[in-house]
């Protein structure tokens, strides 16, 4: 009996944007990773039954229909200059590319329609495959994925798994499942971001420096309206055909919200405690790099300090704080500087 490893599973997704929530992309959009989490971006079609109807003589179904279609997954790696611009480009929304080959600068914000943005996220294609070609296991593409969430850790000790992203995409439900025609590119060489590049300055103190940092992880979160993707002239899974069931026709993010939380060593000279109870509010700058042109900084505007607990790690007596990212009217709520030498991304 013939058997399938899931380390077989490629996946690779659009580095650019998509035209259009409908239209797939080619592989010369896309680019090709390896990821560390097991799960596959499975459709799912929801149907529904006529056992409510009346008419039929007894309570009991006879039929059922195609409802909607949904898909989503998520993406788990170590990080690195080229995915960490990726997440933050298609996460926040609102990109501005410049510099030149081999130092590309992505400085991303998020979208804020009073400023006259749009309300929908870029869109790309997502696409596994499994032995594509002659005896192919899987091979299928989702059209039209925008991302949910990111979520950056960085932790103590040596090693790639003290540095790594978690990227959530939802899709419009559109899937080509079934000889997609994609012939996926070369796997990307990535720059990694380890946690020993870490420079961190929270709310006006510098916790690299006095060499108290133990982890921190932050993030954020779109909160896509799903439901409102399905509306009167959304689309079919086959165009034109209502009985292959209903798609997306837009993923707009609802109410949006950052989280920064982190552990550092207490001592006498600690002032997070004072801090909560001032309620002060400061910047946070945090800085991963590999070298001149590869890198991460983001810079959360303005923020408090929302819960503080005193306790240990390792026996050594730590503070845990998790922090309000607040909007300041100068600068916003959030800005992400990612540098690596891949051209075009979210573009």
């Amino acid at each position: 009996m013939s058997t399938t490893r899931l380390q077989e599973v490629l996946v690779c997704f659009g580095k650019g944007k998509q035209a259009d929530i409908a239209t797939a992309q080619a592989a010369a959009a896309m680019w090709r990773f390896t990821k560390l989490n097991a799960a596959l971006a499975n459709p799912k079609l929801a149907t529904e039954n006529d056992a409510e109807e009346y008419g039929k003589g007894h309570e009991f179904p006879i039929a059922t229909y195609k409802t909607a279609w949904d898909v989503g997954g998520t993406l788990e790696k170590y990080l690195s200059a080229e995915i960490a611009a990726w997440a933050m480009s298609f996460g926040l929304g609102k990109v501005v590319k410049t510099g030149t080959t081999p130092n590309f600068v992505y400085t991303c914000t998020p979208l804020f329609p009073a400023n006259g943005d749009a309300a929908e996220l870029p869109y790309f294609s997502f696409v596994e495959q499994i032995r594509p070609g002659a005896g192919v296991v899987l091979d299928r593409q989702a059209v039209g994925c925008a991302v949910e969430s990111w979520q950056i850790s960085v932790g103590s000790g040596p090693g790639r798994a003290n540095s790594k992203i978690s990227v959530e995409f939802a899709g419009s439900g559109k899937v080509i499942d079934t000889a997609t025609g994609i012939t996926m590119p070369a796997a990307t060489v990535e720059k990694l971001l380890p946690s020993a590049s870490l420079t961190l300055t929270i709310n006006g103190v510098d916790y690299v420096t006095s060499k108290n940092i133990v982890s921190l992880e932050t993030g954020w979160k779109n909160n896509i309206r799903m439901d409102a993707g399905f509306f009167p002239g959304s689309g079919f899974q086959t165009p034109g055909d209502g009985s292959t069931g209903a798609i997306r026709g837009r993923l707009e993010f609802g109410n949006r919200a950052g989280n920064l939380k982190f552990v550092a060593r207490y001592d006498s000279t600690s002032l997070e405690y004072a801090k909560l109870k001032a309620q002060t509010t400061g910047t946070a700058v945090i800085t991963l790099t590999f070298d001149a042109n590869n890198s991460l900084q983001i810079t959360w505007q303005k923020l408090a300090f929302a819960f503080v607990e005193i306790g240990e790690t390792d026996q050594i007596l730590t503070v845990a704080v998790e922090c309000t990212p607040l909007y300041d009217t100068t600068n916003g709520v959030i800005a992400a500087v990612a540098k690596c030498g891949i051209d075009a991304i979210c573009q």
